[in-house]
């Protein structure tokens, strides 16, 4: 019986950031990027978030404190995928 080696499929880093439009469907401690004007201006844990997705408190990352996030405000939300150990 002859063996047949499958080459690896190349590990490209974390997978992309996923856009939620709806901040009621994030949870405490999602780890995600801010985007506003088509760029990223922040990224961090989410700490605090009201119930409606209206508001989000974010504990940005490399020790730069919280910052608050209004849904109104036009920013967008990109959630990190969590790497569950595939």
């Amino acid at each position: 019986m002859a063996f047949r080696h499958r080459p690896a499929k190349p590990r490209t880093g974390s997978p992309a950031p996923e856009p939620v439009a709806n901040w009621s469907k994030l949870s405490r401690a999602d780890e995600v990027e801010i985007h506003g004007h088509g760029q990223a201006i922040a990224s961090g844990r989410i700490d605090m978030l009201a119930l409606d997705g209206s508001v989000l408190w974010l504990e940005q990352n490399g020790g730069k404190g919280r910052a608050l996030f209004l849904h109104s405000d036009g920013v967008r939300v990109y959630r990190r995928p969590t790497n569950r150990g595939d």
